[in-house]
């Protein structure tokens, strides 16, 4: 093959190299997660055609060109960053909110679920306020007779529900992992368990509302917080999503190697679905016990939804 034809050939995957060089700026973690395979298959190809134009073509204009291209990619291919702390920041500003756009269909799908149970549970126990006990737990449900209105005092909570907030986030904390693992059952045990805790808010909300409690001072007892957790819920549920795709829909791959794909998408979730719940168990056992304006909570808790929804969105064009 002459120098000129070779250079024909291969220039293109030289130059599209160049280009993952330019997107990397220094951190292969700013690829998305789908083409860090073809970045490693153009660098190999790239470093074969180094030592290829070496053995051929000693002097082409080429090789300081090659020597330079494959240099920098190897320093990004096979250079870690040391500080642990860099990792986390790494994973916190690109790979989880990427990493939530990406999956958005699973978890779209799994919050869907979760309203269908509430709006179920909310008319259910609407026609007989007795069958909120039907719908909800025990702990959940205690101390609440039909037609007898719940004494929220004056915005404050008083220590018996510090006791149900805490007893919540464990129960929240419950419920996201056990989606993620309910997945391994085809996906049936997630939507079970997200329809089941719908139908659980829905029902205890009925039935407040129903027997005519101030709404504004229920729901100021459980937004602050709930908006994260229950974001937190639903990428759990769409984790446990992916696993039952990866059972039922293995496509091309045999079940197993699906399972270990879906498997590994849920795992860049994890992490952040932790961090979430401990953020908002901060919240619960720090803000929303105040005695301040039921008002106030309620706008802290818009608030926080427009910041998740920023943060999710963030660094969406530098992917695109």
């Amino acid at each position: 093959m002459t120098e000129a034809n070779f250079i024909s050939k291969n220039e293109d995957r030289w130059k599209a190299l160049e280009q993952f060089n330019r997107r990397i700026k220094g951190k292969i973690r700013n690829l998305p997660a789908d083409e860090v395979e073809s970045f490693a298959h153009h660098f190999r190809l790239a470093s074969h055609h180094l030592a290829y134009a070496r053995t051929h073509y000693p002097t082409s204009h080429i090789i300081p060109y090659l020597n330079k291209v494959v240099g920098t990619s190897h320093n990004y291919f096979y250079v870690r960053e040391s500080r642990a702390f860099s990792d986390v920041r790494s994973y916190f500003s690109q790979t989880f909110p990427r990493a939530v756009r990406e999956t958005w269909r699973f978890w779209a799908f799994a919050t869907g679920f979760f309203v269908l149970g509430m709006i179920f549970a909310w008319f259910y126990v609407s026609a007989d306020l007795h069958r909120l006990h039907e719908v909800t737990p025990g702990w959940l449900g205690e101390g609440l007779s039909p037609y007898e209105v719940p004494d929220f005092g004056d915005g404050e909570v008083q220590w018996e529900y510090s006791l149900m907030a805490a007893t919540i986030t464990t129960n929240n904390i419950r419920v996201s992992f056990n989606a993620i693992v309910g997945g391994l059952l085809a996906g049936l045990g997630t939507l079970f368990i997200l329809i089941y805790n719908g139908m659980m808010m829905g029902g205890f909300f009925s039935f407040l509302h129903n027997v005519g409690a101030d709404m504004l001072v229920a729901y100021a007892l459980v937004l602050p917080h709930g908006v994260i957790e229950l974001m937190a819920i639903f990428l759990s549920g769409g984790c446990g999503l992916m696993l039952g795709k990866g059972l039922l829909l293995p496509g091309e791959l045999t079940r197993r190697q699906s399972l270990i794909v879906q498997c590994k998408k849920a795992a860049e979730l994890l992490p952040g679905i932790v961090a979430m719940l401990i953020v908002a168990g901060i919240i619960e056992g720090y803000f929303t016990p105040l005695a301040i304006d039921a008002r106030f909570k309620i706008v802290f808790a818009g608030l926080t939804g427009v910041a998740m929804f920023i943060y999710f969105l963030r660094g969406r064009h530098d992917n695109a």
